[in-house]
């Protein structure tokens, strides 16, 4: 039997940018989404409950477009179950592939400080699901970022993994080291009967877990298991979800539950003062399937970044009034399609059952859209900075 005395349940939706719907569609469910996160939250927050409703906003660029037009007293309502810890938001925009280099990360991070200054959000975990690895430098940029954890939940599809559940110190380049977990799959939680069946969690999944557990040497008390909708990818907050933890716990269940947050998680292991290993190097990716389908999109979003690095460096250097009205109208929406380029959704989900269907043509055309618009407006940047120098 493994040490396993809690398991924390971290709840949140898996954001595809498309696969269960277009792109403009996924966008408004996202806004839906946190929407009925807060009301879920504000329900318990004055439930000091194992149970009481928790939830992960796992890519802050949802959080971003909800916020633009979300109300005044909507967003107060969001920073109070925030502060209250009912709500964490994690620090990638995205779910980002190892198709971004370092200064691409680094932009990407940069949406951390107005959540931070602006509305007093407490960032210190980063989510990526779905992708297989991350480029080695992320590991000092999200030490740079105020980031002190990281969280994979990898997608086995068509593909491996390591040993998993594994917690160790990634050591970045520079030395300093960042809290990381190999996860199981963000799903699991449902799969393993958590908000839908006691009997199948105690009866046949947890013994399977725990001999698992067991037979790697995982040693900690705590287990992070990560869970969604039982709709899916794309999905909202259960409202069951408590109630049926809430039953499991009354009953005597064993593992205890607890409906947590990632932090909530990370603050538990590091309370048990575990002596985890230490690993150097880079965790190479081998899954994203939508960087070989797409060689074109992905050469050309590779030149766009090339550009708006020049284009940056050269309004930088020439202070022009003229590149500066281009850097402040399109600079930032150059890099924010270049990130959704290079974002791990590469197809429909009936890309492989109905290749030339009308699902997979229109998802597609939005993905393939992100690259060229990138390409334009790094164009348009580029070209006003070097008017200005010349």
């Amino acid at each position: 039997m493994s040490n396993v005395e809690t398991i924390h349940v971290v709840h949140h939706c898996h954001t595809d940018i498309g696969y269960t719907h277009d792109p403009p569609v996924v966008w408004d469910l996202q806004d839906r989404f946190i929407q009925e996160a807060v009301d879920l939250a504000e329900r318990d927050v004055g439930l000091d409950a194992d149970h009481a409703f928790r939830w992960t906003v796992e890519t802050t660029e949802s959080l971003r477009r909800w916020l633009a037009h979300a109300s005044a007293a909507d967003i107060d309502r969001f920073c109070q179950v925030e502060r209250a810890g009912r709500i964490e938001v994690t620090g990638l925009p995205l779910n980002l592939t190892p198709l971004t280099d370092a200064d691409q990360l680094a932009e990407a991070l940069q949406g951390l400080r107005p959540l931070r200054q602006q509305h007093g959000l407490t960032i210190r975990h980063a989510m990526n699901c779905d992708v297989n690895g991350q480029a080695w430098p992320v590991a000092d940029l999200l030490l740079d970022a105020g980031i002190r954890s990281l969280s994979m939940a990898i997608n086995s599809h068509m593909g491996g993994t390591p040993p998993r559940p594994d917690l160790f110190w990634w050591e970045a380049p520079s030395g300093r080291r960042l809290l990381t977990l190999g996860g199981f799959h963000y799903m699991w939680g449902w799969r393993f009967g958590i908000g839908r069946s006691a009997e199948r969690l105690r009866d046949e999944w947890w013994p399977r877990v725990d001999a698992h557990l067991d037979a790697i040497g995982y040693g900690l008390r705590s287990l992070l298991l990560q869970t969604t909708h039982p709709f899916g990818d794309n999905g909202t907050g259960d409202p069951n979800l408590s109630a049926w933890i809430e039953a499991w716990n009354t009953a005597g269940g064993r593992p205890r539950i607890l409906l947590s947050t990632p932090s909530e998680w990370v603050d538990a292991v590091l309370a048990e003062e575990a002596d985890l290993p230490v690993r150097r190097g880079e965790w190479t990716d081998f899954w994203n399937f939508g960087a070989g389908s797409s060689a074109r999109e992905v050469r050309v979003n590779r030149a766009s970044r090339d550009r708006l690095r020049t284009a940056d460096a050269l309004v930088a250097a020439v202070g022009d009034e003229a590149a500066h009205r281009s850097m402040s109208r399109y600079r930032d929406a150059a890099w924010r399609a270049l990130h959704l380029f290079d974002e791990h959704t590469g197809g429909v989900d009936t890309s492989f059952s109905a290749p030339h269907g009308e699902d997979t043509t229109a998802q597609w055309m939005h993905k393939a859209h992100t690259a060229w618009e990138a390409r334009s407006l790094s164009q348009m940047h580029q070209r006003d900075a070097l008017a200005a120098l010349a």
